[in-house]
């Protein structure tokens, strides 16, 4: 054999070589707007995502922020699904508000705030039951079910416990803008208003406890958010306020958070709250995140950036955020990569994450145009599902069922 061709043949392998790693370091590398020299990317080697379903509920008790599992296979061929006008009307700006079985029927509030009862079997609208308040329209903010009641939060402040029949068994008045769904906390309701934190009385509507936090900062439309650790509740108002409350001593928990400084001062739409384990995750803007350890009271990291993220879900140890080209995966603890997906054939680059679900130990991953990526614990690609729902707006699980409510006011059931 010459040297000649034995030179050609290595040359020929080099350069497959060298256009496959090409390949490789595109598929990690956002392509678009990149500088390479300064952009990094750390893989995690040591630690792995966490499928563990943390459940958030009790019998008989459901709002917007349970989480229960599922058992639901989108792999079956032909999806049986309910489909109900839970709203009766766009959403717009609204919160998409819950759709609850209780007993042999399923339950939900239209846009004038009336509550609505459909047939289980068909999704048929049986009822239209008109709640005794002062005034006939009322938005709705948020509806949650407590002990075979309902709680329903009104937009212009009032809270109200009713039964299936739409009897008030107690109201509470209050005449600030509501804009965050109540969170039901052992026997107490949660409400944000826009400068102030309401703890209320299950069983009799009655204030327990009260705190009004001031600020200079512009209320935001997008709410507030909740979230718990054992008997400490930290919540951002909808002032862009973030604070920790002890509901032994209902004290302020005093938080080293003096090490960093928070973009609230125009805009916390896209700020997010979570608690994995001891870790809490303060998620900035939308693109940077810091994670706080509770027991040790010390920050494990801070300004950890995520790049070019059009939308983001806070799911267990990880942020899972998704650009134009990429989903990336995130662990909170130290800012490396589980894994990066090329989605550039997969997914519209203007859609947006939804919600992460574990569904038969996979995770399944809900955009607003309608797919669903299936991944498996590797964070390999399982399978892509297309349901042909377009502008969802929310997915949640309970009652092993999975609901996805769209911007036209309706409501899926799988």
């Amino acid at each position: 054999m010459s040297f000649s061709f034995i030179s050609k043949i290595s040359l020929y392998l080099s350069l497959i070589f060298i256009i496959s790693c090409q390949d490789r370091i595109s598929s990690f590398k956002n392509i678009d707007d990149l500088d390479f020299n300064n952009y990094e990317i750390q893989l995690e080697t040591e630690d792995s995502l966490d499928f563990s379903i943390y459940e958030e509920f009790e019998n008989n008790i459901f709002d917007s922020y349970t989480y229960k599992s599922s058992s639901y296979n989108f792999f079956e061929k032909d999806l049986i699904k309910l489909k109900i006008n839970s709203f009766h009307s766009k959403y717009n700006n609204n919160k998409p508000i819950n759709v609850i079985y209780l007993d042999d029927s399923i339950y939900s509030l239209n846009s004038k705030g009336e509550l609505l009862k459909f047939a289980i079997n068909n999704g048929k609208l049986l009822e239209r039951i008109k709640i005794d308040l002062d005034q006939e329209k009322k938005v709705p903010i948020s509806f949650s079910l407590y002990k075979n009641d309902f709680i329903i939060a009104y937009q212009s402040g009032e809270v109200l416990r009713i039964n299936k029949l739409g009897q008030i068994i107690w109201i509470f008045n209050n005449q600030d803008l509501l804009n965050t769904p109540i969170k039901i906390y052992q026997d107490y309701l949660l409400i944000l208003y826009p400068e102030k934190i309401i703890y209320l009385s299950n069983s009799n509507g009655d204030t327990i406890f009260e705190k009004t936090i001031k600020s200079t900062n512009i209320i935001q439309s997008s709410g507030g958010k909740i979230e718990n650790y054992f008997n400490i509740v930290f919540f951002i108002l909808p002032n862009s306020e973030f604070y920790a409350l002890d509901t032994f001593l209902f004290e302020e928990h005093i938080l080293n958070f003096n090490k960093i400084e928070l973009n609230t001062s125009l805009n916390n739409l896209n700020d997010q709250i979570h608690v994995y384990k001891n870790l809490l995750v303060y998620f900035d803007n939308g693109n940077i995140f810091h994670t706080y350890d509770i027991n040790k009271n010390e920050f494990v990291i801070i300004n950890s950036i995520i790049n070019n993220s059009h939308s983001a879900v806070l799911f267990n140890n990880s942020v899972i955020s998704k650009n134009e080209n990429f989903i990336d995966f995130y662990n909170i603890k130290n800012g490396k990569l589980f894994s990066r997906i090329n989605i550039n054939r997969i997914l519209n680059k203007k859609s947006k994450i939804i919600n992460i679900l574990i569904i038969n130990k996979k995770m399944h991953l809900f955009t607003d145009n309608g797919k669903i990526i299936i991944f498996d614990q590797n964070l390999d690609i399982e399978e892509i599902i297309n349901l042909k729902i377009k502008n969802i707006n929310k997915v949640y699980n309970y009652q092993n069922k999975i609901f996805i409510s769209t911007e036209k006011g309706i409501t899926y059931i799988y």
